[in-house]
């Protein structure tokens, strides 16, 4: 019997290291999720919906409590509103995404808010969670 050497990846390590019985546990991959609001303008005070999929291969954890609401202004982009806000936490447990699967969020624009253009982004999406966000796509605020 000839024994052959093969390079093993950086994947096939961690799977394995990482297992639990016989299966290999799923190694972190970047996360492809589509965050898309239910429709595309809103007025003030208005409730809508943040719909978030999974495009990608690996099964996602995700919270989507953290996050920001967004006004494009030129070519920046100010923040408007954070949740949670100062004193407050995050009381809502993390969401197991699979492939293809999608999952929301509701939210209700504050009153007052001036029209224009704006976005949400989400903080601690996928794992490891430190650098990980995720955008809308843009939707407007009408008067």
């Amino acid at each position: 019997m000839v024994a052959t050497r093969r390079r093993l990846s950086v994947a096939e390590i961690l799977g394995s290291v990482l297992s639990s019985g016989s299966r290999a546990a799923p190694v972190f991959a970047a996360a492809v999720l589509r965050f898309t609001t239910d429709r595309p303008a809103y007025r003030a005070g208005e409730q809508g919906a943040v719909i978030v999929r999974n495009d990608g291969s690996h099964i996602v954890r995700l919270n989507l409590c953290p996050r920001q609401l967004e006004q494009q202004l030129g070519d920046a982009w100010l923040v408007r509103e954070r949740s949670p806000g100062p004193g407050e936490i995050c009381t809502t447990v993390s969401i197991v995404l699979p492939p293809g699967a999608t999952s929301g969020t509701g939210f209700r624009l504050p009153r007052g808010l001036g029209p224009g253009t704006y976005r949400w982004r989400f903080f601690g999406i996928g794992a490891p969670p430190e650098n990980a966000e995720g955008l809308t796509n843009i939707f407007g605020v009408e008067a």
